[in-house]
């Protein structure tokens, strides 16, 4: 419901600057989807796996677990926005043909794909925390991404730095919430050891 309310906001700010922006960003959006959705399987996919080691006691094996998914995550975040920034352009033209929009396309997924490498730990974080029981602090970040820091963000950015500030809103906004992140997990991980 939260992604559903801030790409509303999102696409309200975005239409301000004519439907060739909310048509570029569609497409951009969708591509920075595949990093996205990736990052999530990734998390997901190990969350058994650390709950299983948090439930056996195993909190060094848990550690190690979340710290290479997290690598993995990064990566692999890393790869996709190399990819996107050196091909932007040619995945643009798979969608359009108008030399003008494809060209915005690839700019907005140049700004977007800044934020893919952090996914890797933001994800991971929000997993960790639903696989060890604790819903309260992965819900935290679910908000904080969403609504907290996300809507004000785009509202903020597009005062300062119009079009440009609108689509930078994701990257600056996980920027700050890998920040939150790190500080989380780290608090939580000193907890449990004791």
């Amino acid at each position: 419901m939260l992604m559903s309310v801030s790409n509303i906001v999102l696409n309200n700010y975005i239409s301000i600057y004519g439907s060739n922006a909310v048509a570029s960003y569609g497409i951009a959006y969708k591509l920075d989807m595949i990093p996205i959705l990736l990052s999530v399987g990734l998390s997901q996919g190990v969350a058994p796996l650390v709950g299983y080691s948090y439930g056996g006691n195993a909190i060094k094996k848990m550690s190690d677990i979340v710290k290479l998914t997290i690598l993995y995550g990064i990566f692999m975040g890393a790869v996709f926005a190399a990819v996107f920034m050196l091909f932007g352009k040619s995945l643009a033209a798979i969608f359009l043909q108008d030399g003008a929009l494809i060209e915005q396309t690839a700019y907005f997924l140049n700004i977007l794909c800044l934020s893919a490498p952090m996914l890797g730990v933001i994800n991971m974080t929000t997993s960790y925390f639903q696989a060890l029981g604790k819903a309260m602090k992965s819900l935290i970040i679910t908000l904080l991404r969403n609504a907290v820091l996300f809507i004000p963000g785009v509202i903020l950015l597009n005062y300062l730095f119009k079009l440009n500030g609108v689509i930078a809103a994701q990257p600056v906004v996980e920027t700050v919430l890998t920040l939150i992140c790190v500080f989380m997990y780290m608090g939580d991980l000193k907890s449990n050891r004791r």
